[in-house]
């Protein structure tokens, strides 16, 4: 805020480090009051004047808990789970500090490192929207009273990430695959649903009469329920886990006859088993999709299975349908006929062709021409 005229008297507001400072000059001259203010930034920022006496500022790992707890409450369970994922690595590196003592240049140097531990912009945006959203909870709750991620910009992403199974993958896989982590790879396959979808599954999910696998809109990604057809390959996965389920309401269950709660560590233990290389869970689901394109299957309908609110997510997989592009290209080999436009005629370059060209057409159409035009309508 600076300096604010109240009656005849000067005021100093302003905020360091998180802290505000506040007070009166007096009856001065706006010069005087500016003069004023400076000294007091400088005994600010030197430690010679006290700030306004408040809550103290908490502790990072505190209140990211408290931030964490409230989302729980409020989220669907997926979205809550993201942003606490999201933030594990920031408890790490500001846990200890508190919220007032953490900068855009202490946030730059987290983005710096986190880039040097090889991590994807992606990824290293959502820990920094997950820091920004808790600020702003902060300063909404009187805990903080700046945001540093203001002056942090986001990096783009480069969402180009493409890997899909060849079949011979796929075998090796299936051999490295212990029986029920490979019923969730044939249904990942033959769905296209995301982890935490597959894993949501619920007998009341899934209706054998009308063949239908449904995943419920808390669980969905996009936040909407969304029903994919099961084919015979994933009809008899579901039907042999259904004869063994017992009383459980979860569809997967784990060596153990529990409810899979992660599924990622021993998945990649599998991959790695089996000799793969940079083939990651998710990588499933990209499978899905890559294989439905290339046996011909139009983007719109591949959109609607792959839940994807909008068409410019499923884009990336076009270029894997060469046949059908190549049948849109032969198009332009089809016969001339007398609408090709290779035989029209010459554009008009003047209205006084134009006009002519017009006339023309009439007197073609126009059984005696214009005449006869006059004749069909009465006139003459």
């Amino acid at each position: 805020m600076g300096i604010y005229l109240r009656e005849k008297s000067w005021y100093f507001d302003f905020l360091y480090r998180g802290e505000r400072y506040a007070g009166s000059i007096g009856p001065v001259s706006r010069t005087l009051a500016k003069e004023e203010l400076s000294r007091r930034k400088a005994a600010a920022i030197e430690g010679r004047l006290n700030p306004i006496r408040g809550r103290r500022s908490p502790l990072f790992k505190d209140f990211s808990e408290e931030f964490i707890q409230h989302k729980q409450s409020t989220l669907r369970p997926t979205s809550a789970s993201r942003i606490e994922q999201s933030l594990k690595p920031l408890k790490e590196r500001f846990g200890l500090k508190r919220l007032k003592d953490i900068s855009a240049f202490e946030i730059e140097k987290y983005r710096r490192d986190r880039k040097k531990a090889r991590k994807a912009d992606a990824t290293i945006n959502r820990e920094l929207q997950a820091l920004r959203h808790l600020f702003n909870m902060a300063i909404a709750w009187g805990k903080a009273q700046t945001n540093p991620m203001k002056g942090v910009k986001l990096r783009r992403e480069e969402n180009t990430r493409l890997r899909f199974l060849t079949e011979d993958e796929e075998e090796k896989l299936s051999k490295a695959c212990g029986e029920s982590l490979w019923d969730i790879v044939v249904v990942a396959l033959n769905t296209g649903f995301r982890r935490g979808e597959l894993l949501s599954l619920t007998w009341l999910d899934v209706d054998f009469d009308r063949e239908l696998i449904t995943v419920q809109a808390a669980y969905a990604k996009n936040g909407e329920r969304r029903s994919i057809p099961m084919n015979k390959s994933t009809r008899l996965v579901l039907e042999k886990l259904k004869a063994k389920a017992g009383v459980s309401e979860h569809v997967f269950l784990n060596s153990k006859g529990e409810a899979y709660r992660l599924v990622s560590t021993v998945f990649d233990e599998a991959v790695k088993r089996a000799g793969i290389v940079n083939f990651h869970f998710h990588d499933l689901r990209h499978t899905f999709a890559s294989r439905l394109v290339m046996a011909g299957i139009d983007l719109r309908t591949v959109q609607v299975l792959m839940g994807h609110k909008t068409i410019n997510m499923t884009i990336r997989y076009a270029h894997l349908a060469p046949e059908h592009l190549k049948k849109a290209i032969e198009v332009l080999d089809r016969e001339k006929s007398p609408i090709n436009f290779h035989n029209t005629p010459n554009l008009p370059g003047t209205k006084k062709e134009a006009k002519l060209l017009n006339s023309q057409t009439w007197r073609r159409k126009v059984p005696g021409g214009a005449a006869g035009l006059q004749n069909q309508t009465g006139g003459g």
